[in-house]
């Protein structure tokens, strides 16, 4: 069976099984379906710069907080002070792949008018060595970021590319420390309970990480069209060299399971003759023409045979066996032009 590692340079990987498919981030829905349109109306793209986000980086994966509460106090006393170990898994990231972005994101609950609580403080410091349930407090380094914020806010996000990169990276896991303070309410006349505030933000905070990278090797401009449509060989030439129509559904092929999207693409595939009188004519090369009157001098001369010349990419959406939400991009993939070589 044909593994996604084929896709990639390096060693194949193990096909992905995920229990069950994650909500797609909206970011990453976006700019799938932007390089999509793209791709069927044959607009010219870098899929290699992600302009949504303005870095470049042909590799896109929203990884989710593997972290815990430190402590569990109970929600029946009062607390003003919520802290949390968050933890992100970078195991698949490769140590070719250059780190261009990594985003935090913590969501605190839906942004409302109503219903306003109190005024929260967030610290985040970085973690220095591994931690465990059930220690005390892990030892961090200095503090990167200090916000105060009304509440409920919505997401807030922090660019932590600095902070990564000084994580020595890659390694496989990046760990930080997050500290709330509940503090007073920020308008007069509001009354809230500080268990409550405690409670509901347990509840409501979720973080994720969204991290950029670039493979150089897989990154190569200019960038080319895709072909929307492929025009139909003249029945006098139907036994030339030239491209043919060859579906790909991911659900044949099993990988449905860990695809999102797209379903399928037209791959395309090349075959036909390479007749010596009509080599330059077949989009052929140089050296193609060569073997080819080679071989009607020798027919122990390989013929030359019908290939792709030209190529392009498609973008991939799936899920890996982490939970983490990739959006890769994958050179080569669809026959755009064939010739004989």
């Amino acid at each position: 069976q044909w593994k996604p590692g084929v896709l990639t340079t390096g060693p194949p990987d193990k096909e992905p099984s995920p229990k069950k498919f994650q909500p797609v981030p909206s970011i990453l829905k976006k700019i799938f379906q932007d390089q999509e349109a793209a791709a069927t109306t044959g607009v010219s793209q870098d899929l290699c710069y992600v302009k949504e986000l303005g870095v470049r980086g042909n590799i896109l994966r929203l990884l989710p907080d593997q972290g815990f509460f430190l402590y569990s106090e109970s929600l029946s006393q009062a607390c003003s002070r919520l802290q949390k170990l968050l933890s992100f898994n970078l195991s698949a990231i490769k140590d070719e792949e250059q780190l261009t972005m990594a985003q935090l994101g913590l969501d605190l609950g839906p942004n409302t008018y109503y219903n306003l609580g109190p005024e929260l403080e967030l610290a985040l410091s970085l973690v220095q060595e591994p931690h465990v349930r059930g220690q005390a407090t892990p030892k961090t380094g200095k503090m990167f970021a200090l916000q105060s914020v009304p509440w409920p806010q919505g997401v807030l996000h922090f660019n932590l590319l600095d902070v990564a990169k000084r994580n020595n990276y890659p390694r496989k896991n990046l760990g930080l420390f997050l500290e709330i303070l509940v503090k007073g309410g920020r308008a007069s006349g509001v009354n809230f309970q500080l268990e409550d505030t405690c409670a509901r933000l347990r509840r409501s905070l979720h973080a994720s990480l969204l991290v950029v990278t670039l493979n150089p090797e897989q990154c190569h401009p200019p960038t080319r069209k895709r072909r929307a449509a492929i025009p139909a060989s003249k029945a006098s030439c139907k036994n030339l060299c030239h491209r043919h129509q060859l579906f790909i559904s991911f659900r044949d092929l099993g990988w449905h399971k860990w695809i999102i999207a797209p379903k399928g693409f037209m791959a395309n595939y090349c075959h036909g003759d390479c007749p010596f009188s009509l080599t330059t004519s077949l989009n052929s090369s140089n050296y193609a023409f060569m073997q080819a009157l080679m071989h009607a001098i020798d027919p122990a001369v390989p013929q030359a045979v019908c290939i792709p010349t030209k190529l392009s990419p498609i973008s991939m959406l799936y899920q890996d066996n982490d939970d983490n939400v990739i959006l890769r991009h994958y050179e080569n993939m669809v026959v755009d032009e064939c010739g004989c070589g």
